[in-house]
């Protein structure tokens, strides 16, 4: 179950199954022996590209006075364990700032991301999007939250060395050229 702040919540991404992945931060449990040193957990990874989303109202203006919100990942955290069935669980929190547009009527948002899950050539194995609403109470016009995701990923017979985890927002190709752009 996906747990949040500042009115944030996001579904449980679950069994990426037959997928290994790598990031810092492995939890004390070594089921590949006692002497061994435990295996590494998969890296998440923040696409630059991917990692600001700014949506406007409908029509043809895109200067400032047409964003309805914008948002961006701040940083993605990752921490595993690993048990005696190859299996590891993940514990992955993806950081948001939201901020609130002027062109904003409803004071909410829905703010959608993805987490993909890549192999060592970077070949994504499995992905899912996630919603987040947003609601702007009052005069506040900018939140930060912490999405947090469990995964559970059985490895077969390997460890997840040279897995990724990447973070983004699914963007239009507008989106993404504006991105470069900046």
């Amino acid at each position: 179950m996906a747990n949040s702040t500042g009115n944030l919540r996001a579904p449980t991404l679950l069994a990426l199954a037959a997928t290994g992945l790598v990031l810092a931060g492995c939890g004390s449990l070594n089921p590949f022996g006692k002497s061994e040193t435990p295996p590494a957990c998969p890296r998440a990874v923040v696409v630059n590209d991917l990692s600001r989303v700014t949506e406007y109202r409908p029509g043809a203006g895109r200067d400032l006075s047409d964003v309805v919100y914008s948002a961006g990942i701040e940083r993605v955290d990752s921490t595993c364990e690993y048990d005696r069935r190859r299996k590891v669980t993940m514990q992955t929190t993806v950081n948001l700032v939201v901020e609130r547009g002027p062109a904003d009527r409803a004071r909410q948002a829905q703010v959608t991301y993805f987490v993909a899950v890549a192999d060592a050539a970077n070949q994504v194995l499995a992905r899912e999007t996630f919603t987040v609403p947003v609601k702007f109470e009052g005069n506040v016009t900018r939140m930060q939250a912490s999405e947090e995701i469990e995964q559970v990923i059985q490895l077969g017979g390997g460890t997840g060395a040279g897995h990724k985890i990447f973070v983004g927002f699914p963007l239009t190709e507008e989106q993404l050229n504006q991105n470069r752009r900046r």
